[in-house]
């Protein structure tokens, strides 16, 4: 749900250009699974126990992701915003997936584009802040 580059990192708090490709790929990762799981938390607490389950066959059946993309979105495959997600991930069936859970989730939760950037940018202030004590703390601030 979130495209963290090395932007963002910097904005951690992270100086990139010092870092490895490594070092940057397991921070991407790490800062990614935090605020999927940040965001899901939210989000799903605004969905009926229904809506959750139906959202959690559509995230996570590859058949019923077809299906849904297929009846809601048949272009899907033709449009920009999916093939800039297409190019992030391995698989058609990784993308597709991620595709459809964030369209499902904007019809789902009307204000779904407000929460994903409160909480990509309350992490990364959090961070960031981290960061700061901590070179405080070590004299380097």
């Amino acid at each position: 749900m979130f495209n963290v580059d090395d932007n963002l990192l910097a904005a951690a708090g992270y100086d990139v250009e010092k870092l490895s490709e490594e070092k940057k790929e397991q921070y991407r990762r790490e800062m990614t699974d935090e605020l999927n799981r940040r965001a899901s938390e939210q989000l799903l607490a605004r969905l009926s126990k229904e809506e959750a389950l139906e959202f959690e066959d559509v995230n996570s059946n590859p058949d019923r992701t077809r299906r849904w993309l297929a009846e809601f979105h048949g272009d899907y495959a033709s449009r920009q915003d999916y093939q800039a997600i297409r190019e992030l991930f391995e698989t058609d069936e990784d993308a597709m997936s991620f595709y459809a859970s964030a369209l499902w989730m904007r019809y789902a939760v009307p204000d779904y584009g407000k929460i994903m950037q409160e909480v990509m940018n309350e992490y990364v202030e959090e961070l960031a802040d981290m960061r700061r004590a901590v070179n405080e703390q070590l004299g380097i601030a």
